[in-house]
C-alpha cells in the first residue's frame, strides 16, 4: 500500500470524528461573531414595518401627500427595522411601499430582505444608467400620478419632511425598546473589556482600532470613536491623535455605536495611579450635574429647561462656566443627536425615549445613554462593575460613571 493511499485511508477514518467535534454552523464551538444576534425574529421586523407604515399614512393624511419618499439614512433604518444598506424607499397613500433601485444598486441580500418585508420594486435596468434625476423623475412620476409628494431630501417638486418623519421616531416601539437594551448592554460590555485592557504602552489610534473591533464582532458599527491620552477630554482640542501618541497617565475614551440604525454613546476615563486633586473635584462637580440632568428627563420637560437646571447645577458646583465650553448633549436615536439641547430649546421629552448627556468639568466627561420609559428611567449602557459616583437630585440618588484607576 502506497503512502498516499494509507494516509488517504486515515484521513477517511477521521473525517466524521473531525466533523462532529467541529460541529453545525450554531454550534457554541463557533465564534458567535460570526451570528450576530438577531433580537426580532422576521414575523416581528414585519409587524414593526407595519406599525411605522401607519405612523406615515397618518402624516400623509394630516399633509395631503401621495406619498414620502424616505432617502436619508436615519429614516431608511427606522422605516424597515434596521435593514442592512440603502435604498430609496417610496411610502404611498394607498399602504403600498416600494425601493427604488436599477439591478446592480444595492446587494441581493438588501433587495430580498425589504422585499420580504413587503416592499415593491421599482428598478431599471443597470445599462440605463440607473437611477439618476431623469430616471428618479419618472419613477415617482409614476408612482404619485403627478398628485404632491414629500421628501426627506431636497427632492425636485417634492415638499422637504425630513423633520415630520424624524418626529415619528419617537415614542419608541416595544422592538426598538428590546433592540436599544441589548445595543447599550453590549457596547458597554465591549467598552469596559477594552477600558481595562489599556496599558500605558498602547497608543490613541491602538485603543481605537480595539474599540472598533470589538464592538463589529457584534455588527455594532463604531459610528464615531474617540480617543484622547493624557490630553483634554475628546473634541476639546487636547493633543492630536498620533500612531506614536502613547498613554502615559490617562485616557478618555468616547464612542457613539450603532446598529438597526440606532445609536448610543458613552464615555470612560482610565487613569494609571490616583488622579490629581483637580481631577477628582471636577469628577465630583460633573457627577451632580450629570445627576442634575438624569433627573430632570421626564416626560414632558422640554430641551431647555433641562440645560437650564444644569446650568444652575454647574453654577451651584463652583463652575459657573463649564456649560457654555461643551456641548450638552440631549435626545438620541437614529440620528447623532435627535436634538441637542440649547438654554431655548423647545423639543419636548416624550416616552420610551432615548438620551446621552453630556457633564464635563475640565478635563472629566460623564456620558451614557439612558431610556425613559414607564415610570423610571434606565442606563443603556450602565457598567455595573466600573467605579461609581453617588451624586443627590431631586430628592434621589443617581450613581455616575467614575474614573478606573488600573
Amino acid at each position: 500500500m502506497s503512502r498516499r493511499t494509507a494516509l488517504s485511508r486515515i484521513v477517511l477514518k477521521l473525517f466524521p470524528l473531525l466533523l462532529a467535534a467541529c460541529g453545525s454552523p450554531s454550534s457554541t464551538n463557533l465564534p458567535s461573531s460570526l451570528y450576530p444576534a438577531l433580537i426580532l425574529s422576521k414575523a416581528e421586523r414585519r409587524q414593526e414595518v407595519a406599525l411605522k407604515a401607519a405612523r406615515v399614512l397618518a402624516l400623509l393624511k394630516q399633509e395631503m401627500l401621495s406619498g414620502i419618499l424616505i432617502a436619508s439614512a436615519p429614516n431608511f433604518a427606522w422605516a424597515t427595522a434596521g435593514a442592512e444598506g440603502k435604498v430609496p424607499l417610496f411610502l404611498r397613500d394607498d399602504g403600498r411601499k416600494f425601493f427604488i433601485a436599477h439591478t446592480d444598486d444595492a446587494p441581493t441580500a438588501l433587495l430580498e430582505d425589504l422585499s420580504d418585508l413587503g416592499y415593491e420594486a421599482k428598478t431599471t435596468s443597470w445599462y440605463s444608467g440607473g437611477i439618476g434625476q431623469k430616471e428618479m423623475a419618472a419613477v415617482l412620476e409614476q408612482l404619485t400620478g403627478g398628485r404632491p409628494f414629500g421628501a426627506d431630501i431636497p427632492c425636485t417638486g417634492a415638499r422637504t419632511v425630513d423633520a415630520a418623519v424624524a418626529a415619528l421616531q419617537v415614542p419608541l416601539t416595544d422592538g426598538e425598546v428590546r433592540e436599544y437594551r441589548w445595543l447599550g448592554k453590549t457596547t458597554a460590555e465591549e467598552v469596559e473589556t477594552v477600558c481595562r485592557q489599556i496599558r500605558p504602552w498602547m497608543t490613541d489610534r491602538g485603543i481605537e482600532v480595539l474599540l472598533s473591533d470589538a464592538l463589529l464582532r457584534h455588527a455594532i458599527r463604531a459610528v464615531q470613536v474617540e480617543v484622547e491620552v493624557d490630553a483634554r477630554i475628546p473634541g476639546d482640542g487636547g493633543k492630536p491623535r498620533s500612531d506614536v501618541s502613547k498613554v502615559e497617565r490617562h485616557a478618555a475614551v468616547t464612542i457613539c455605536g450603532e446598529r438597526w440604525g440606532l445609536k448610543v454613546a458613552m464615555t470612560r476615563i482610565v487613569h494609571f495611579g490616583p488622579p490629581e486633586k483637580d481631577a477628582q473635584a471636577h469628577l465630583k462637580a460633573a457627577a451632580c450635574v450629570n445627576a442634575g440632568f438624569w433627573a430632570r428627563t421626564l416626560p414632558g420637560a422640554t430641551a431647555g429647561s433641562i440645560l437650564q437646571g444644569a446650568i444652575a447645577d454647574y453654577a451651584e458646583a463652583g463652575y459657573s462656566q463649564e456649560w457654555s465650553k461643551h456641548g450638552p448633549g440631549g435626545a438620541i436615536g437614529y440620528r447623532d443627536w435627535d436634538w441637542p439641547a440649547a438654554p431655548d430649546s423647545a423639543q419636548t421629552v416624550r416616552c420610551p425615549q432615548a438620551f446621552a448627556w453630556k457633564a464635563t468639568v475640565g478635563d472629566v466627561r460623564i456620558e451614557d445613554t439612558i431610556l425613559l420609559i414607564g415610570d423610571g428611567m434606565e442606563v443603556l449602557t450602565e457598567t455595573p462593575d466600573w467605579p461609581r459616583v453617588g451624586s443627590k437630585a431631586l430628592g434621589r440618588i443617581y450613581r455616575s460613571p467614575g474614573i478606573l484607576m488600573q
